[in-house]
């Protein structure tokens, strides 16, 4: 993509970073001139898809999808709404309201639920919904609270990662890197294995922290701002990292997509991709959307597997990979699944129309999204 086609994509991102840090509020000068959305591609590969079951939570957006952990999936929504449900048959386990409101959630490991509020609070539930407690993060929380081996780990608006202990909310360790003028607002995420938590920043870094100190393992380059001005530089890190045996990978908006060797940050592999949301992976596959709505398949080695370009200005999700299909959300509330071996699409599913920003996620065999307008909807594809 040339600098003078990105630019508009880039000025639209830039605006909705502004905005939302000032509060959610914008007006966005584009919208009456947006030309008129091409209809979605045609089935070529049809599979069975269906509906399984839906609730309804409460609005979303950025920083809101469920999560599965354990045997169930948690879920949160901005009026202060936290639910267990099951996954299988959506019935809710519980369903509770804190006092308030959330601008992130939910992290689990199945026994203790982290939400982060809209105040710069952390707050941690037990199993049945009871609070556990709740500290101060000491700036507004920007990544989805990850949830693991004891420790509940967030970074900040103030570019801080910190670590707070699960069993009372004591903060053990923070890392601090100084952020560039203009970030992305985007979900993210902090990828945790059993030694490490691998964040990715603005800046188009990524750093592998320990997790007894959160002391600097390695440091490496998804991409590297370049451009004229502040928007062009723009090369945030999006979506989560992934680990997959030895490597983390992770993806960047105005940049690349690539894999890392997670003991020493070595470069594997990187491709030229701007996503702005995120990807998934498995044993086999890399999948990403890029910023011009294109759904790209790569191999675990880097190499080009399929694209699928019917998906053109969808401003798509980052994807979710099963073992037939892939699945993706766009902003009118539509689910497309592709499939995995050569990106046809074999089904498109509706929501409540409303805008899917968060990754699907798997459970139960069934694919769950969650919409901008408070929906969670599970669908079985076969």
């Amino acid at each position: 993509m040339s600098a003078r086609t990105r630019v508009p994509a880039m000025r639209r991102a830039a605006i909705a970073a502004l905005a939302l840090a000032l509060g959610g509020c914008a007006w966005w000068p584009w919208s009456s001139s947006r030309p008129k959305l091409p209809d979605p591609p045609p089935i070529t590969a049809p599979a069975s898809a269906s509906l399984a079951w839906s609730v309804s939570l409460g609005t979303g957006g950025v920083n809101f999808q469920p999560v599965l952990a354990g045997d169930s999936l948690w879920a949160a929504a901005r009026d202060g709404t936290v639910a267990r449900i099951d996954p299988a048959s959506g019935a809710l386990r519980w369903r509770v309201k804190l006092e308030q409101p959330l601008i992130a959630g939910v992290g689990s490991d199945g026994e203790t639920v982290v939400v982060a509020g809209r105040d710069g609070s952390l707050i941690a539930l037990d199993g049945s919904g009871n609070r556990r407690w709740s500290v101060t993060a000491g700036a507004e929380i920007v990544t989805v609270p990850s949830v693991a081996l004891g420790l509940a780990i967030v970074r900040t608006s103030d570019n801080r990662v910190s670590a707070f202990e699960l069993d009372s909310g004591k903060r053990r360790w923070t890392f601090h890197r100084q952020s560039p003028p203009l970030v992305l607002r985007q979900t993210s995420g902090i990828a945790i294995d059993a030694s490490s938590a691998y964040v990715g920043l603005p800046g188009g870094r990524l750093v592998a922290l320990t997790l007894d100190s959160g002391a600097l393992r390695w440091e490496a380059a998804v991409s590297t701002p370049r451009g004229a001005n502040e928007i062009e530089r723009i090369a945030d890190v999006v979506g989560m990292p992934l680990v997959g045996g030895r490597e983390v990978c992770a993806a960047s908006f105005q940049g690349r997509i690539g894999c890392f060797e997670a003991v020493s940050g070595r470069t594997l592999w990187a491709r030229e991709l701007s996503s702005p949301s995120g990807f998934d992976m498995d044993a086999e596959l890399v999948v990403a959307p890029d910023d011009r709505g294109n759904v790209q398949a790569f191999s675990r080695r880097g190499a080009s597997v399929w694209k699928q370009d019917g998906l053109n200005r969808r401003e798509l999700s980052a994807p979710l990979l099963l073992p037939r299909f892939v699945v993706i959300g766009d902003h009118t509330g539509l689910v497309h699944a592709l499939q995995r071996e050569d990106g046809r699409v074999a089904a498109r599913l509706t929501t409540d129309g409303s805008r899917i920003v968060s990754a699907p996620v798997a459970a139960a065999g069934l694919a769950v999204v969650q919409t901008s307008g408070g929906g969670l909807y599970a669908f079985r594809i076969d």
